[in-house]
């Protein structure tokens, strides 16, 4: 089991490979930085475990600017910012599971709020035509 800030990023790929090339199992926990930037095809991924949907806080001056436009034209800011963001986002995610065409493997989505909120299926769409399980 290898763990992000524990050894480095490059390091922790290293092993990770070297694991499972001799045949032993082996699991990386990461977070964001490791839903982007990071090719392990066929047996080096083959589950992703996605905790939360990935909103960004809304700490940025510039975004919060730009949400006080948007609401102040009658928008909806959180609906035209805050969720395409997280869909870029979260099909990225995915996108480390399935680099070629022959990759296989699950992908799973903890976070609740895809299938009990309003912006949830627009999240879904987002995403390649994956089978899907849906347990409530």
């Amino acid at each position: 089991m290898l763990a992000q800030d524990a050894l480095p990023k490059r390091e922790l790929i290293e092993r990770h490979r070297a694991a499972v090339d001799k045949g032993k199992g082996s699991i990386i926990f990461g977070l964001a930085s490791f839903a982007e930037g990071i090719d392990l095809p066929g047996d080096y991924l083959t589950h992703v475990v996605i905790t939360r949907l990935p909103f960004a806080v809304p700490d940025d001056p510039v975004g919060a600017t730009l949400a006080e436009w948007i609401e102040s034209q009658g928008g909806n800011a959180f609906m035209r910012i805050s969720v395409p963001d997280a869909s870029i986002k979260l099909v990225q995610a995915c996108g480390r599971l399935i680099r070629k065409e022959s990759d296989r493997g699950t992908i799973t989505l903890l976070d609740k709020r895809v299938i009990t909120r309003r912006y949830g299926q627009a999240l879904l769409d987002a995403l390649p035509p994956f089978r899907r399980e849906i347990s409530r």
